[in-house]
């Protein structure tokens, strides 16, 4: 397994699914994990509890990645705030969002 120690991933849609076994990887990589979610906040606490059982940081925030204009608006904080970003390619009626990063 890599080591992640000392950095911090961003997992969109890490309330389930893939992003959820993502976000508990990277936990158990070593990394701090903020998760985004857009409509199942229970599930990505339970995710977050999992990732602080592990002993690392995890941020919470909701998040609808189908408006753009949020989605860019969002990037310069994820750039001052983290260092490695981790993004899980879905399909969007505006298109990927991994250039916009």
């Amino acid at each position: 397994m890599i080591d992640l120690l000392g950095r911090t991933a961003l997992v969109t849609g890490g309330s389930r699914g893939v992003g959820a076994a993502t976000a508990q990887l990277l936990a158990e990589a070593g990394a701090d994990v903020s998760i985004t979610y857009r409509a199942r906040r229970a599930e990505a606490e339970q995710v977050a509890a999992r990732i602080r059982a592990l002993g690392r940081r995890v941020h919470v925030e909701q998040a609808d990645l189908a408006d753009a204009e949020a989605v860019r608006g969002r990037r310069a904080e994820a750039r001052a705030r983290l260092e490695r970003v981790v993004r899980l390619r879905c399909p969007r009626p505006w298109g990927n969002v991994t250039g916009m990063f």
